[in-house]
């Protein structure tokens, strides 16, 4: 399943810290803040971590300061996560 989330709250957290062996999760706007090094809650499982680059470009935000686990991913990406992925859960 992929999550697309577009807040870095306690939703966010919750969906990342509780992701299933296999889900995918992509972070968007806000939500971009939660791949900072310090910031990312654990994964329980083996879940993949997608930022869009973008966002992360527009908040400052390098790659450097984020996760080793966390990939990044530009529209195109977005787009073929999406694409690739089924079912897809927003959680705005």
């Amino acid at each position: 399943m992929l999550f697309i989330l577009n807040k870095n709250n306690c939703i966010a957290r919750m969906h990342i810290e509780n992701a299933a062996k296999g889900d995918i999760i992509l972070l968007i706007e806000e939500a971009v803040y939660a791949a900072i090094e310090n910031n990312q809650p654990r994964l329980a499982s083996d879940a993949k971590v997608y930022a869009l680059e973008p966002d992360m470009q527009a908040r400052g935000i390098t790659a450097k300061q984020c996760q080793c686990d966390t990939e990044y991913v530009d529209y195109n990406g977005f787009v073929e996560l999406v694409a690739t992925n089924n079912p897809v859960r927003s959680a705005f």
